[in-house]
C-alpha cells in the first residue's frame, strides 16, 4: 500500500510539474488576426485526445492580478511564450529562457474544430507540435495518441514532451507523424508522405534519414524540394 500511495503521488507530481511546465500562467506576447498586440501571461489548456470535454481556448492576463480574457483560435494569429528553465552547465545549474511560438492549426479534415500548436520547423512545410493528455488506467495523463498505455514520443531536442508531432502545409489539415505507428513503420509512412520529393524519398528508403532525423527531413524538404 505504501508502495503504491508513492507512486501514485510522484505521478501526480509529475503531471501537476508537466502541466504548469507548458500549460500555466506564462510569460508571453499575443499576436491576434485584428492587429493587435497583448504582452503578459498567457495559458493554453490541455486537451483530452480522446474526448472533447472542453473547446481548446486561449486565456490571458496583463498581470497576475488583471482579469483574464479568453481567445479563441480563430482569433489568434500566433503566441510567443518565454520560457525559464535551468541547464546543468559544467555541475552548475544556469537559469536561461527560450521563446516558444504556437499558432492556431484545423484539428479535423473537415477543417471546423481549432487548436494550437507549437512550432517546431518553420518553412514551407513545418513541423508543429501539441502536447494532449490520453486515457490510462481510468484517469488521464500526458502520453500518445492511438492505444492506451503505450508512448510513441517524439523527442525534438529540448522539446521531448510532445506526443503529437504534426506536419502542415499552409491550409491543410495537419498530418499527425509520431516515430510510432499501430499500421505503418516511419520509414514506409515517411516515402508516402514525400512521394513528391524523389531525392528525399531516396535518403529514407536507403535510411539516410531515420524517424529520428523528423526535423531534419523538414528542413531539407524546405531547401531542396519546393
Amino acid at each position: 500500500m505504501i508502495k503504491k500511495s508513492f507512486y501514485t503521488l510522484l505521478f501526480l507530481v509529475f503531471c501537476s510539474n508537466f502541466i504548469f511546465a507548458q500549460y500555466g500562467w506564462t510569460d508571453a506576447v499575443v499576436y491576434l488576426k485584428n492587429q493587435k498586440v497583448l504582452t503578459g501571461l498567457a495559458k493554453i489548456h490541455m486537451m483530452s485526445d480522446g474526448l472533447n470535454l472542453k473547446k481548446e481556448q486561449l486565456k490571458f492576463k496583463a498581470d497576475k492580478k488583471a482579469k483574464k480574457s479568453k481567445y479563441q483560435p480563430e482569433e489568434v494569429d500566433s503566441i510567443v511564450f518565454t520560457i525559464a528553465y535551468k541547464e546543468r552547465v559544467n555541475d552548475t545549474r544556469i537559469e536561461k529562457t527560450r521563446d516558444e511560438t504556437y499558432i492556431p492549426i484545423y484539428l479535423n479534415n473537415r477543417q471546423t474544430k481549432m487548436g494550437f500548436a507549437e512550432i517546431l520547423v518553420y518553412g514551407t512545410l513545418k513541423l508543429v507540435g501539441r502536447t494532449v493528455s490520453v486515457q490510462s488506467g481510468g484517469g488521464f495523463m500526458p502520453g500518445t495518441t492511438g492505444a492506451p498505455n503505450m508512448a510513441p514520443i517524439y523527442h525534438p531536442g529540448y522539446m521531448g514532451i510532445h506526443n503529437q508531432v504534426m506536419i502542415l502545409k499552409d491550409g491543410e489539415t495537419p498530418e499527425i507523424f509520431n516515430q510510432v505507428s499501430l499500421i505503418k513503420s516511419f520509414r514506409k509512412r515517411a516515402m508516402e508522405y514525400f512521394e513528391d520529393c524523389p531525392v528525399l524519398k531516396v535518403k529514407i528508403e536507403t535510411k539516410e534519414f531515420k524517424k529520428e532525423d523528423l526535423q531534419d527531413i523538414i528542413r531539407f524538404y524546405n531547401s531542396n524540394c519546393n
